[in-house]
């Protein structure tokens, strides 16, 4: 976030001379949404300071796994390109433009001379991509990580220049936000941002995508209590449960994964779902063994389904596709929790262990 004191100081200079950018943290300039489909290939840019940000200096990287093509690409920003306070800018990549330019859309054209080097571009495509923004169009700075402001990477990764945006800290190796639907875009949730714990989980798939507008959903998928595992238990650790996916009416990708499970042992997974948390000084229905008191964190006197499932093994995918769910659900919130048993008859203690619980609310 801007520091006050330098955005108080930056408006007022604004007002009286002439605008002063350059000196803005990077970091309040952010990748925001991807669109890869027949109706709109573009990437969009966010600026979250109260001051405007100077790009002419600055450029686009994307990288791609094509076979038999450069998969490398550098566009520069034009000259006098500059990022309103708080606004947004789309960039349609390796298109020429459609029409007269207008404020907060620009595009890259498709000839070779429009990029840097020499090297063109290619199309966006959905199924796998990468981007980077630099603050620099020199060659000899774009192996530097203090002139890479930001990283997204889909489908897979192991592109050009992520072993930099890893060095930065802006992203994680083997991680990746998902492929992007025909019809949809990659979006990233302003909410999320400083409060996952990889840099992908603040992407997700938009089936609304938002062109020059805020990603505002409304979804909430945030973890919450502690997992617990009794003695004896055959798991591989603690079972965490999370949600990759933020649960969007429409999304297909929405799910619960469940780690550390072993898929043996007749093992299966209770998974429970409430309105709500356990309220304070509520005592658990689990029975205790050994001394270790697992406790549910949601509340089992509003339980309103349970599913069992056999699990699978290191992590068991729980598919709760949100295709078929009415707008009408827009606000829903539930609880999850996840309760490992093992279905012999000999089986003891009664449980293996219980997950951490995962709040949602459905968005849109």
């Amino acid at each position: 976030m801007t520091n006050p004191t330098f955005a108080r100081l930056a408006a007022a200079l604004l007002a009286t001379a002439t605008v002063l950018t350059h000196a803005l943290p990077a970091q309040d300039v952010l990748l925001s949404e991807v669109r890869a489909d027949a109706n709109g290939r573009w990437i969009e840019l966010h600026n979250r300071s109260a001051v405007p940000v100077d790009l002419s200096n600055w450029s686009l990287h994307y990288s791609t796994h094509t076979p038999n093509l450069p998969q490398s690409y550098w566009w520069p920003f034009p000259a006098g390109t500059a990022l309103a306070a708080n606004g947004f800018l789309r960039v349609h990549w390796y298109q020429d433009a459609t029409g007269p330019q207008t404020a907060g859309v620009l595009w890259t054209g498709t000839s070779p001379y429009a990029f840097l080097f020499g090297l063109g571009g290619e199309p966006l495509q959905g199924t796998q991509g990468a981007f980077a923004l630099f603050a620099t169009q020199a060659s000899a700075q774009m192996s530097t990580g203090s002139f890479l402001v930001d990283w997204v990477s889909w489908g897979t990764d192991g592109y050009f220049r992520e072993p930099l945006a890893i060095q930065q800290g802006l992203w994680h190796a083997g991680r990746y936000a998902p492929a992007i639907p025909d019809g949809s875009s990659l979006a990233r949730d302003p909410e999320r941002i400083g409060l996952v714990a990889y840099a992908d989980q603040q992407w997700f798939v938009d089936n609304s995508p938002t062109p020059n507008l805020p990603n505002v959903t409304g979804a909430v998928a945030e973890p919450y209590g502690q997992a617990c595992v009794l003695p004896g238990n055959h798991l591989l650790g603690a079972p965490t449960l999370s949600a990759p996916a933020l649960p969007l009416v429409g999304s297909a990708a929405f799910r619960f994964e469940l780690q550390n499970t072993t898929g043996i042992f007749a093992e299966f997974v209770v998974i429970g779902f409430s309105a709500g948390a356990r309220p304070a000084g509520v005592g658990s229905i689990l029975p205790a063994y050994a001394g270790v008191p697992c406790q549910e964190s949601i509340d089992t006197m509003q339980l309103f389904g349970t599913w069992l499932l056999p699990t699978q093994i290191l992590t068991t995918m729980v598919p709760m596709p949100l295709t078929n769910v009415s707008p009408a659900a827009v606000g829903l919130e539930f609880h999850v929790q996840a309760l490992v048993v093992e279905l012999l008859p000999t089986a003891f203690p009664p449980y293996q262990g219980i997950s951490n619980a995962v709040r949602c609310v459905v968005g849109q």
